[in-house]
């Protein structure tokens, strides 16, 4: 059977195609535009080819053209994201036997290659059946909800981390993996797997999130578990192998429209895809990533970015186009009109926010040196503007920043990095744990003082003074509150004003969602806010409308992924016809630290020298094998058993075992009370009696109140005498 060829520059589209139809049994050859098509048609006889329209240089019907006058039995089918009737025509003429809009069925374009060349040919028989490894029963973890209150009861790292990642359950796999690095290799793949199965975009989470340590019951004993290193270590290796990974099953339900191809849209294409949907992610951009496309070189390397997204479309099937903005001549109703079912905005908050003081916009900001904090990020990010041009820019210029962000920060310290003499003033004290407190991470200031960067805390910015169009100084009054009872609302004393001089002003006091779009399709209510079902995401206004991410409110990139998998969950009931709110309210209750006589001491981080810091490169050393396994092994496990069961994953026992006591032989002496760092074990009184009860949610199996009760009253029941006879018996 001849092979076929696809001919697509994307190369998300080429190797989706590629790979679907060798799945088929076909044989396929793939190009990225028209001159290397043309030299692989010259030397190979293809029964079918599959070309995008538009390509660099001559057009996808021009190549048609050319290969068919070389193979005049070739057979040809255009894809396009963008029809129209004129090229529909040309493209017959030059011999296609059909012509798909993108997005298309993938069925619809089955059909034509098995009408052009026929069934997929099968595989050869071969003379001995492959090995195959035994498949094991996947282990079920189970919700620990107490009783008494109806809470779920996790480790309060996990109740912090937006996603939900299971964080105890994979921080013991890692705490139990061997020292040979061969093959440690093959179970960080798997422990990777568990992670991406539910988190898709953990390898960027290992760079730049790390919110699960602000809850770490460590935290205020000797500091948090390093979650964040933990995920970079398995990225490390898992990286490499997420080339290879298989893709989901081909979707064959209904169709989804995702508008905005960050964190938020790409998590909620993942999550629909594995329930089957047909997902397109419409993103007006160049390329997917949103917001993370702003985070430095230095905190989150390009090629990360690039690998995991690129590898998320190509898993799960996601159709994507470029370069199409919504809203700007294309509605809702034109997206539902195309076949989607239903629609998630996650369009996020490209608009920086205008500076402001007590209400008022602050007038200077079209003075020469006055420029966006966040615009700056960008083009430095997307490599536009050499480096070297940005570098004679801030040469030896003192730039003030201001915020007191994240992004603040990343401005100051790229700009540090381009030889700029740097300092940043913000609204918000030193002092993290105020409710006025700056809210940029501590490393992320630390490492700021570290490079240069002066800081000046609970300053507002009044007046941007210029001379002759240029900017000079800023008038900063001092900020004597930033938030009150009615939330942001900060509060200056005016006689208390201080003056800071500069070359250039960059402002990055956050980001706003463009209004306009939503205005124009009726999805804010009377007060001019989004108008949004707060547990389904969908809209009050539109039905079958849902929106998510920092268009919905600004937070951390893992926040918006939340929104996203919210969307995926209410989208699925949606389309199902049930009810989208039922058995999603859960109240959550953290579990406590065990007591412990000592508590391991945190890993320090290392970081480069200042020379080698001050570059583009990552400066942050992640962990070695060895040191993952002992920064995992410092974990605490505190969360409850049944929502781990990583014990059973890694055949350390069959299940989790039940623990039992006998309250006729228990005294109420209280031993095991006092030795249970867990606290599971209790006192009650009942009939004139103490005895002692177990909490199941507590209880970690550990057997030292089995061992220490002076009466035998506490039993688990593991089989371990049955065990030891049968090997007393087999010796």
């Amino acid at each position: 059977m001849k092979p076929i060829l696809v001919v697509d520059d994307e190369a998300i589209m080429r190797e989706s195609l590629r790979d679907w139809l060798t799945d088929l049994g076909y044989k396929v050859e793939t190009a990225e535009e028209g001159e290397a098509a043309l030299k692989n048609v010259a030397e190979q006889d293809f029964g079918v080819v599959i070309l995008d329209l538009r390509l660099p240089g001559k057009d996808g019907i021009e190549i048609l053209k050319e290969a068919r006058a070389k193979r005049p039995d070739l057979k040809g089918v255009i894809i396009t994201a963008y029809p129209s009737i004129q090229t529909v025509v040309q493209a017959m003429k030059e011999g296609a036997v059909d012509y798909l809009p993108k997005p298309f069925d993938l069925d619809d374009l089955g059909k034509l290659v098995r009408e052009a060349l026929g069934p997929a040919e099968a595989a050869p028989a071969v003379a001995e059946l492959p090995v195959v490894e035994e498949v094991k029963e996947e282990v079920r973890l189970e919700e620990a909800i107490d009783g008494a209150t109806g809470e779920v009861c996790l480790p309060p790292c996990q109740i912090a981390c937006p996603i939900g990642e299971n964080i105890q359950r994979t921080n013991v796999m890692l705490a139990l993996l061997p020292q040979d690095a061969q093959e440690a290799q093959r179970q960080i793949i798997k422990i990777g797997d568990e992670i991406y199965d539910k988190n898709p975009l953990f390898m960027v989470c290992g760079y730049v999130c790390g919110l699960c340590e602000r809850k770490c019951n460590y935290k205020d004993q000797s500091g948090a578990i390093r979650r964040k290193l933990l995920k970079r270590f398995v990225t490390d290796y898992y990286l490499p192998y997420l080339d290879t990974k298989p893709p989901l099953p081909y979707p064959t339900r209904e169709r989804v429209a995702v508008i905005g191809g960050g964190p938020g849209g790409l998590m909620c294409g993942y999550m629909l895809a594995k329930n089957g949907y047909k997902v397109t992610i419409i993103e007006r951009d160049p390329q997917l990533g949103g917001a993370l496309r702003n985070i430095p070189q230095y905190r989150l390397p390009t090629n990360v970015i690039d690998s995991t997204v690129n590898n998320l479309v190509r898993i799960a099937h996601i159709d994507v186009r470029f370069g199409v903005e919504i809203g700007g001549g294309k509605t809702l109703d034109d997206v539902k009109k195309d076949g989607y079912r239903a629609i998630f905005i996650a369009t996020g908050t490209p608009s920086p926010r205008p500076l402001t003081f007590e209400g008022k916009l602050v007038s200077g900001v079209d003075l020469d040196g006055v420029a966006s904090g966040l615009n700056l990020l960008y083009e430095v990010n997307q490599g536009r503007v050499p480096n070297q041009l940005f570098r004679q820019l801030f040469s030896g210029k003192r730039v003030i920043v201001i915020g007191g962000g994240n992004v603040a920060f990343d401005v100051a310290r790229t700009v540090r990095r381009l030889n700029g003499d740097v300092s940043l003033v913000c609204l918000e004290s030193a002092d993290k744990s105020s409710k006025d407190g700056i809210p940029a991470d501590v490393e992320e200031i630390e490492g700021s003082r570290e490079e240069g960067i002066s800081i000046t805390y609970s300053r507002g910015v009044e007046e941007i003074i210029g001379d002759n169009g240029k900017f000079k100084r800023i008038k900063c009054p001092k900020c004597i509150s930033v938030f009150d009872e009615s939330g942001f609302n900060p509060k200056f004393d005016r006689s208390d004003a201080i003056y800071l001089e500069g070359d250039v002003l960059l402002v990055t006091i956050g980001q706003g969602a463009e209004r306009t779009f939503f205005q124009q399709e009726g999805l804010l209510n009377e007060k001019g806010r989004l108008d949004i079902d707060p547990l389904t995401l969908m809209s009050n206004r539109k039905e079958g409308i849902f929106i998510g991410g920092d268009v919905r409110q600004i937070g951390f990139a893992a926040d918006a992924m939340r929104d996203g998998m919210i969307v995926a969950e209410s989208i699925d009931r949606y389309l199902r016809g049930e009810d989208l709110k039922a058995g999603r309210e859960k109240r959550y209750r953290g579990a406590n630290i065990p007591e412990l006589g000592s508590y391991e001491p945190q890993p320090k981080l290392e970081w480069a020298l200042m020379k080698e810091k001050l570059g583009f490169e990552m400066f942050e050393r992640g962990f070695t094998l060895e040191e993952a396994i002992r920064e995992a092994r410092r974990c605490l496990y505190c969360g409850p058993c049944r929502s781990c069961k990583a014990c059973v994953t890694m055949e350390l026992q069959p299940e989790i075992v039940p623990i039992e006591v006998n309250q006729d032989r228990c005294s109420g002496c209280g031993i095991c009370v006092a030795l249970c760092t867990y606290h599971a074990s209790k006192l009650v009184k009942s009939d004139n009696k103490r005895s002692m009860v177990i909490d199941e949610l507590g209880c970690k199996r550990c057997g030292v109140c089995a061992s220490a009760c002076p009466s035998g009253a506490v039993t688990i029941k593991d089989n371990l005498t049955e065990t030891i006879a049968e090997a007393c018996t087999a010796l």
